[in-house]
């Protein structure tokens, strides 16, 4: 085990030493009743904050209009708080609900506004100038345990360098260089060294350092624009192909001309599929012109590409009829030729079921994928039942033909999963150890679209829905310190030297939601493709950490020394 120098924690997250943090409520700023429910957010210094439940309600009102602004939190005992609001609609009352782990809440009630509220209920704590209050460590712990832990993974300690070296001779530094992060997880990252700083000519018994900067691995942000729904694959040559939901530079309300293309695009590294990076090629492999008068799009959604069993397959959504743009089905594509830039792209079809009387694509279904596991080939995908959307699975025979029923593996049932509509889709499949990870996104495509998680053991049934656990919060959600809003719908792969695992996710650069009038987030080229790292903690979990940041909690925290002892 080498030796490690461990790095001071920047004081946004929680010291070892730690007993109490911020707490904070808030209300969404709409006029919406949806957003008028009281959310939490929580800091470990009053300065960085970070949003439960991805951003979504904890606690809805049952009184009055039930909607809650401005609220507040009074500590009452030492066990016990006050959380008060004024009424979204009638100014004159306001919301009281006391709480002892602001996971439940009792006597929740509705009365005139109290004018002095700390009198009134004798509190012992009221809210700071930052509007927090603070709370034991260990009642965020099991908030966090529900509505999840949205904080960046940092550097917690990096490999002390020591090496020798001739005299008359340079040394030789390692080129990477191991590191531990905040979340428990470890990894090999490479330094660039301060050469100038070598003495060849150092007398023997002479020691001095030299200093170096880790690399740690980004790519440009946004990574693509105007693509939703990314989907990166790395062939077994080492090629990546890049395809998503395209839409054009315009924004308009009814999707005109829009989601008519699958564009392809290929580079010989991961960094090459940027815009700008000038080594990529792209082709259109497959159009539609719009339907019902030439104006509807035909919503091609969400292409995939895989090469299975020797071929090529592109799956993706579209319409199944000339008259409504929203009957959409998943379809597939097929390409023999070992290159798909140069071979013939072949219409299979809706993909099809051989089960009678199944469930399987008689509604609304989109957002599919593929995986193998075993040598069994899986098909992912959502659809709705009674206009609400789910995620299913099946073994298929061919790669268009299903030839098991149809499972539900997720069904929304959490606050984050039923913001604007009640949705879990856009299915993703990686593989870590011994588990099976599966992604998906929830609730309507604004600023509050997020990442929820799926697992299973890798030996168990994956058509039995017990095989699976779902994780109760999102584990990938939007950051205001970022910028990075609506993240969802992934895909997954690997670094050039397969050493790294990075998620592709679209997300936005703006805050925008469904309740405002001129927003229609399907048709808004806002969705730009992203490329983030995965940091896997120490119980062998994907930390997504928050999109976009740094590994560095300070710019020093990149600094590393060698000691060079010459001989």
């Amino acid at each position: 085990m080498k030796t490690m120098n461990t790095l001071p924690w920047n004081d946004c997250l929680c010291r070892k030493d730690q007993t109490t943090a911020w707490l904070r409520p808030y209300t969404m700023d709409w006029n919406n009743p949806e957003s008028d429910s009281l959310h939490l957010e929580y800091s470990y210094n009053g300065n960085d904050w970070y949003a439960l439940n991805g951003g979504n309600g904890i606690w809805y009102p049952d009184f009055g209009s039930k909607r809650l602004i401005n609220p507040a939190i009074y500590q009452l005992t030492d066990t016990s708080w006050m959380i008060t609001g004024t009424d979204g609609e009638d100014s004159s009352l306001m919301h009281l609900v006391r709480t002892t782990d602001f996971i439940h809440y009792t006597g929740a009630s509705c009365t005139g506004t109290i004018k002095n509220i700390a009198d009134a209920f004798s509190a012992i704590q009221s809210p700071s100038e930052n509007g927090g209050i603070l709370v034991p460590v260990t009642i965020l712990e099991e908030l966090q345990k529900l509505f999840g832990k949205p904080e960046p993974v940092l550097l917690a300690a990096t490999e002390a360098v020591s090496v020798t070296a001739a005299s008359g001779s340079l040394p030789v530094l390692p080129e990477k260089i191991q590191v531990a992060y905040t979340n428990g997880g470890n990894d090999t990252l490479p330094v660039i060294w301060d050469t100038a700083s070598v003495d060849p000519s150092a007398e023997p018994g002479t020691v001095y350092e030299v200093k170096g900067t880790i690399q740690e691995t980004s790519f440009q942000n946004p990574f693509i624009y105007h693509r939703a729904d990314p989907f990166i694959y790395k062939h077994t040559d080492g090629t990546y192909y890049f395809t998503a939901s395209y839409t054009d530079m315009e924004h308009n309300l009814d999707g005109k001309y829009q989601y008519l293309y699958i564009i392809l695009r290929k580079s010989s590294t991961l960094a090459g599929l940027a815009d700008g990076s000038g080594t990529y090629e792209e082709k259109i492999v497959y159009e539609r012109k719009p339907i019902a008068g030439g104006t509807m799009s035909p919503h091609i959604w969400a292409p995939e590409i895989h090469f299975i069993e020797g071929k090529w397959y592109i799956y993706y959504t579209t319409t199944i009829s000339d008259e409504s743009s929203w009957r959409i089905r998943p379809h597939c594509l097929e390409c023999s030729d070992p290159d798909p830039f140069k071979g013939e792209w072949v219409v299979k079809g809706p993909v099809q079921t051989t089960i009678k009387r199944d469930i399987a694509f008689t509604d609304f279904s989109l957002d599919h994928t593929h995986f193998e596991h075993k040598g069994k080939h899986y098909f992912l995908w959502a659809q709705k039942t009674n206009n609400i959307s789910d995620i299913f699975i099946a073994q298929l025979s061919d790669p268009w033909t299903l030839c098991t029923p149809a499972v539900r593996l997720s069904h929304p049932e959490y606050n984050w999963e039923l913001h604007g509509f009640p949705v879990d889709e856009g299915p993703g499949i990686i593989k870590h150890g011994d588990k099976i990870f599966l992604t998906f996104s929830g609730s309507g495509t604004d600023a509050l679209y997020c990442v929820g998680l799926l697992y299973a053991d890798a030996d168990a049934d994956l058509l039995d829905p017990t095989s699976w656990t779902k994780v109760p919060y999102p584990v990938f959600q939007s950051s205001t310190a970022t910028g990075q809003f609506g993240l969802g719908h992934n895909s997954f792969t690997k670094s050039d030297d397969d050493s790294e695992d990075f998620i592709i996710y679209h997300g936005r650069q703006e805050a925008r939601y469904l309740v405002e009038e001129d927003y229609q987030p399907l048709y808004d080229a806002g969705r730009n493709a992203t490329v983030g790292k995965i940091y896997w903690n120490k119980e062998g979990f994907p930390d997504f950490s928050v999109p976009s940041a740094s590994i560095a909690g300070t710019p020093e925290a990149l600094q590393v020394t060698a000691k060079v002892t010459v001989i």
